[in-house]
């Protein structure tokens, strides 16, 4: 008996009926997506087109500060000038302090006076409305007070210690 572990090439052929499930249209597999620019220009000025509230920017999917772990920095976030982001922070540390209580990180603060300091933080800095929720304002701000308690705790501990 001969074994030949040749296989003919019509093997390697498959031939479908026409009867088969359709292949999936393009538009289905593409994240290609068509807008009609043409329809928001016939809106009334009184009335806000839906493009607009879908031209939000979302949140960076993963952890804040943390981009060697699937997260991000606020500053590439952003992705604004050096001068605007500074003022933005620093104007935010001074909302934080003035609403939120500064001996407790951000998830701890109650939702007043999360509100609060969301509502002041986009009076004072309207460009904070092109983020979704408000983002970058609860960006900045749990960074504010992470900073703020754990450099508060490290003082403490110093004095205890001596």
């Amino acid at each position: 008996m001969d074994y030949c572990p040749y296989y003919p090439p019509i093997t390697l052929r498959k031939i479908f009926d026409k009867d088969r499930s359709p292949s999936p249209s393009i538009s289905e597999i593409t994240l290609r997506r068509v807008f009609d620019f043409e329809a928001a220009h016939l809106v009334e000025d009184n009335e806000t087109p839906n493009l607009v509230l879908n031209t939000l920017i979302p949140r960076p999917r993963g952890p804040l500060s943390k981009p060697n772990h699937g997260g991000y920095t606020l500053r590439h976030a952003l992705g604004w000038d050096d001068g605007t982001y500074k003022e933005v922070q620093e104007g935010l540390h001074g909302v934080c302090e003035k609403y939120l209580d500064i001996s407790t990180t951000f998830p701890r603060q109650t939702p007043d006076a999360v509100s609060k300091f969301l509502q002041a933080a986009q009076e004072q800095f309207p460009i904070l409305g092109k983020y979704v929720d408000l983002w970058p304002a609860g960006d900045f701000a749990t960074m504010y007070l992470k900073n703020k308690v754990g450099s508060d705790r490290a003082r403490t501990r110093v004095r205890t210690e001596k």
